[in-house]
């Protein structure tokens, strides 16, 4: 320890410790005089600061390297929650709390966790599109986890997820599930002979609220949420326009923001959709489009369920185990690419933030198409 006397005309004492790391640093601490009592408190008084600089030092070492992965999960939430929907959060946060504590991951220490225990997490789940779903998510957090020091490596990267080998019958059910106008046409005929052998009027004016939705859904490409939550502030059936600028959270129960930024758009409508927004407005008793009796969005699960007994009811030629509301949507979309309109403008009429998922999971191949192939193969010269 030395010291050195200040213009002050106090004197500042020094003295260096070595970190853990190994790095040497310096502590001082300023008294009034020189004398041997000042030196035996400016000792004393170093070795405190060094003792408490040590202490911290370790608990900090402590946090880092025994750190569990709920401790760290804690403190991810905490950005995590402030960068996604209040929907989204909730099936997020319930799949780390799956995660966390009905798998006991939590307890663990984040840096001695191996990917073996996580590959193993990841296979007890059968769906393929929960093993994905899964996976991105524990890739993100470790990612944090990497990024804060508290692992070395992001041992999530190594998990694999089987690549499923579609059967001939799996194919033939995805490039069933949407409607071709004419089915669609069929489907609503049938509701409404379904609606008319309903028991009740009240029974009755419901199931015609809902085939109005679903005829909504397919003329628009809307999702069941962005419809659900349509308000007549945001309608303008002169100017022949909707505004899609909300979404209705089901696992909330309440209106929230659309799915992304590019799904905050206009929409033009023709003029059946303008018939139907007319019909709801003679209905309407409340600030949603398209409401039950008590003034409520329709649940999904509910017009599904409807949809399923219609196509029950009718007898039609797809399974009708497969209908749902997002099925209308798909339709929408192959309609659109079937009549040539650009893929920008489909993008931007149904929000799509990503090219891909209008390429890849609309652009079904169907009759017409085929039956077109046929035709330009046909108009071939012939090959000798």
């Amino acid at each position: 320890m030395y010291y050195k006397k200040l213009e002050s005309g106090k004197v500042r004492f020094f003295d260096t410790y070595q970190t853990l790391s190994g790095k040497r640093k310096q502590v001082t601490v300023t008294l009034d005089t020189a004398s041997a009592q000042s030196h035996r408190q400016a000792k004393n008084i170093i070795a405190q600061k060094i003792e408490r600089k040590l202490q911290a030092e370790r608990e900090a070492y402590d946090a880092l390297h025994n750190a569990t992965i709920a401790q760290v999960f804690d403190v991810y939430w905490e950005t995590r929650k402030r960068e996604i929907s209040a929907s989204y959060a909730f099936r997020e946060k319930g799949q780390f709390d799956t995660f966390l504590n009905d798998f006991d991951f939590g307890n663990k220490r984040i840096k001695a966790i191996s990917s073996m225990e996580l590959q193993k997490f990841v296979n007890f789940f059968d769906k393929p599109s929960t093993r994905l779903e899964f996976k991105r998510h524990l890739v993100q957090f470790f990612d944090f986890a990497f990024d804060l020091r508290y692992i070395d490596i992001n041992e999530a990267k190594r998990i694999r997820i089987p690549k499923v080998r579609q059967t001939i019958e799996q194919k033939e059910r995805h490039d069933l599930k949407f409607f071709t106008f004419e089915e669609f046409n069929e489907f609503v005929d049938s509701a409404k002979c379904y609606i008319a052998n309903l028991r009740s009027s009240y029974h009755r004016e419901l199931g015609y609220r809902r085939l109005l939705m679903l005829e909504f859904i397919f003329l628009t490409g809307c999702r069941y949420g962005e419809a659900a939550a349509l308000e007549w502030k945001n309608v303008d059936i002169l100017m022949r326009d909707i505004y899609i600028r909300q979404s209705w959270q089901i696992n909330l129960g309440k209106v929230g923001p659309t799915k992304n930024l590019q799904s905050v758009r206009h929409i033009a409508i023709d003029e059946r959709t303008a018939e139907i927004l007319e019909e709801m407005k003679a209905r309407s008793e409340c600030n949603f489009v398209f409401a039950t009796t008590h003034h409520q969005p329709f649940p999904n699960g509910a017009l599904n369920k409807f949809m399923k007994k219609v196509g029950e009811y009718g007898g039609m030629a797809k399974n009708p185990k497969d209908f749902s509301t997002h099925m209308l949507r798909h339709s929408h979309i192959t309609l659109l690419v079937l009549a040539g309109v650009p893929q920008k403008v489909i993008m931007d009429r149904v929000g799509h933030s990503n090219p891909r998922t209008t390429s890849e999971i609309y652009t079904h191949l169907i009759s017409s198409q085929k039956q077109q192939a046929v035709k330009v193969l046909n108009d071939l010269p012939r090959i000798a």
